[in-house]
């Protein structure tokens, strides 16, 4: 369609707001016809687009809504609103969790803005979207990006461990909790000592266990 054609009867506002009743009611075909009309005419209309992604998603059609929500969000880092594309993450991930990439990509903003701790956060929280046997090799992708952001992060690594032991892994796992056990204290270093304990049972990591679960150390 030509500009001059798509411009023909084009109302916006009559069809925005149409889109926006369709949405409220749950009729996704229409609400995303509607929205690509819009975005046909107004191409660099990110808020169009965000809203075409959503309503793709909520009908289903994950690898178009995924197209148009890393679409809207590149373009609003590119013009220096790392914000507002984090938030247009964060719906498209309130619809489909499931998709690896989005943790990724709000991981890859938060530490652009130089917020490691909300880097880690976002990738522990796309982990409990994983939790099924066909989906260990994704949760184990997500940890090791937080390990390597926080290698003293406990849960990032503790939850690693137990994924790898898991996974059969028992070596790495062990590297893990060795080296985490230097930064971990409290409740925390008993939960350790105790999964190093049945990881290799023996004397010495026994009476170490103990001598967390009694003196917290």
């Amino acid at each position: 369609m030509s500009w001059l054609e798509s411009r023909r009867g084009y109302d916006r506002a009559r069809i925005l707001a149409g889109a926006r009743k369709a949405a409220s009611r749950g009729k996704h075909a229409k609400a995303i016809a509607l929205y690509e009309r819009i975005h046909e005419v107004e191409p660099d209309n990110n808020d169009v687009l965000r809203r075409l992604a959503a309503q793709r998603a909520r009908a289903g059609q994950r690898a178009e809504a995924w197209r148009d929500c890393r679409n809207a969000a590149t373009r609003l880092v590119e013009q220096g609103f790392v914000d507002q594309a984090i938030g247009v993450y964060r719906d498209f991930a309130s619809h489909i969790p499931s998709e690896l990439a989005v943790w990724e990509e709000l991981a890859e903003l938060e530490l652009e803005r130089k917020r490691e701790p909300d880097a880690v956060a976002a990738l522990l929280e796309g982990r409990t979207h994983f939790r099924k046997r066909q989906q260990r090799q994704e949760a184990l992708s997500l940890l090791r990006r937080a390990r390597r952001i926080d290698r003293t992060h406990f849960q990032a690594n503790f939850d690693l461990a137990g994924l790898l032991i898991r996974m059969g892994a028992r070596q790495p796992a062990r590297g893990v909790l060795v080296e985490l056990e230097a930064h971990t204290r409290g409740r925390e270093l008993r939960r350790l000592r105790g999964r190093l304990f049945r990881l290799t049972p023996g004397p010495r990591i026994a009476w170490r266990w103990l001598s967390a679960l009694v003196r917290g150390r």
